[in-house]
């Protein structure tokens, strides 16, 4: 079977660009007549960027993919400048556009566009029930249930995207160097943030104040304060959590890459991305980046090779503390307080489920443990908050719809490490076991935490997913090097290769 969908072509626009063009041409003019009659100019500009994004997406989807990953990483920045969270909806406007044209294009092949997976089945059935508590009568308004929908289902089809996007190792490696190029920049303007404090952001928008945070170590206040950076996210924890992902990745691409420039960089970004991290704050990714990096080389089945890429990775955090000073120091010692980690990891794993537990038993209504349902200026919403993922479940869809989601999680966990361990070619099976590692982390962190629910996480979570799965397929129709087994005694990491 032909995988690809778009024959990788480098000149000229897909010929499904001519129908969308059409129509939009036929249905636009009486509209662009009025507003030309009007001198109503500014829609007609936003018109215009609006077709010429249809066009484009239909024309250079995968080109349209990289835009759309650039865009969530910016998204923040531009909703705190502009102080409009309206521009939430171009991120999801823009994948349902991916989508729909992706669909066209496998539906004309006569192919599914979902792919067959262990888990895709349970979480439909998860889908079906949480769609039906949108008319929950315990909620106070249908948007509530419709905004939780966004939340919980909507990013789903970032892995259909993510599993259609990659047809050969080629594509999957430039991806690397995408993600290791972005994160750079990215690293550096939140430590440029860290010395230049909150007056750098409230320069370019007084709207960036509720992003403004300081951090320090709880036990020991006298050491001071310093400003949580932000780079271009919403939020610190936004930061951290892709300097987390784009770490990960650029272990990937510096294991499997024989170029001297991707050496090069992927030291330069692991240096940047280790020095941006400490100037979150944010303890908890900094942790699961060893958790995760070891989980990868468990799954590789090389776990005493870990030891090389995570001494690097300490001596770039422990470079990176000298260089920003004590008060990073001593905030980030506080990790190997096991009591203050025990205490706050307790009450969200088991007080804050045990809270949930007196919601009734059919559950309060989709969207109403959504931190998204505040922003609703119509109507007064008392949203039931919890970081525990499992006990925003319980909350929203009660005892079913938490059976269902568990469920879920264990089918999507068992089917993760399935598909790591079936990988046989090298190359795809480092890709894959850092992909899975990630992924797997992130369930693991239910509990504690809502990764699904949070950008950039959401979409690098389902995007992975379907990475994942077409590693096994690139794996099928490369099947020369597909049937070549593990070289388990092939160093993993080396610093001249």
């Amino acid at each position: 079977m032909n995988f690809d969908i778009t024959a990788n072509r480098r000149v000229g626009p897909d010929l499904l660009l001519t129908v969308p063009v059409l129509l939009l041409v036929v249905f636009a003019l009486p509209w662009i007549a009025l507003r030309v009659a009007y001198q109503q100019y500014m829609p007609l500009i936003a018109g215009v960027f609006i077709f010429a994004d249809v066009c484009f997406t239909f024309a250079w989807w995968r080109a349209s993919v990289y835009l759309f990953a650039f865009y969530v990483l910016v998204e923040g920045f531009l909703v705190n400048a502009y102080g409009s969270t309206a521009l939430n909806l171009l991120k999801d406007a823009q994948l349902l556009l991916i989508f729909f044209r992706l669909s066209i294009a496998l539906i004309a092949r006569r192919m599914f566009p979902v792919p067959h997976t262990g888990w895709v089945v349970p979480f439909f059935g998860f889908a079906v029930y949480y769609t039906a508590e949108i008319f929950n009568p315990y909620l106070p308004t249908i948007l509530v249930g419709l905004i939780g929908a966004r939340v919980t289902l909507l990013f789903f089809l970032c892995f259909i995207v993510g599993y259609w996007f990659f047809n050969d190792r080629e594509q999957v490696i430039r991806f690397l160097r995408f993600q290791n190029w972005i994160s750079i920049p990215i690293a550096i303007f939140g430590v440029v943030q860290y010395f230049t404090g909150p007056e750098l952001l409230l320069r370019i928008s007084p709207n960036f104040q509720r992003a403004i945070f300081y951090a320090n170590d709880p036990k020991h206040p006298e050491m001071g304060f310093y400003f949580r950076t932000i780079s271009t996210f919403a939020s610190t924890a936004g930061l951290s959590q892709f300097l987390w992902v784009a770490a990960m990745l650029t272990i990937a691409l510096m294991m499997i890459s024989p170029r001297p420039m991707d050496k090069i960089m992927t030291r330069v970004a692991l240096l940047a991305q280790a020095c941006g991290t400490l100037s979150t704050g944010g303890r908890g990714p900094f942790i699961l980046l060893f958790v995760s990096l070891f989980l990868a080389f468990g799954l590789m089945g090389r776990i005493r090779q870990a030891i090389m890429p995570s001494l690097f990775i300490v001596a770039c955090l422990f470079s990176s503390m000298m260089f920003l000073g004590p008060t990073v120091q001593a905030r980030f010692a506080s990790i190997f307080d096991m009591e203050m980690v025990r205490d706050r990891n307790l009450a969200l794993a088991v007080g804050e489920f045990e809270a949930a537990t007196e919601s009734p038993i059919v559950g309060l209504g989709a969207g109403i443990g959504c931190a998204a349902s505040n922003r609703l200026e119509s109507t007064s919403v008392s949203v039931v908050g919890s970081e525990n993922q499992f006990a925003r479940i319980r909350n929203e869809c009660g005892l079913a719809g938490l059976a269902l989601f568990a469920v879920f999680t264990g089918a999507l966990l068992l089917e993760s490490f399935r598909q790591a361990k079936a990988l046989r070619d090298q190359d795809l099976k480092t890709i894959g076991c850092v992909v899975a590692s990630f992924c797997i982390t992130n369930i693991l962190t239910f509990p504690i935490g809502q990764p699904l629910d949070i950008p950039p996480m959401n979409f690098y979570f389902w995007f992975f997913l379907g990475l994942l799965a077409a590693l096994l397929r690139i794996q099928a129709t490369e099947s020369p090097t597909a049937s070549q087994p593990v070289d388990a005694s092939r160093p993993s990491w080396s610093f001249a290769r």
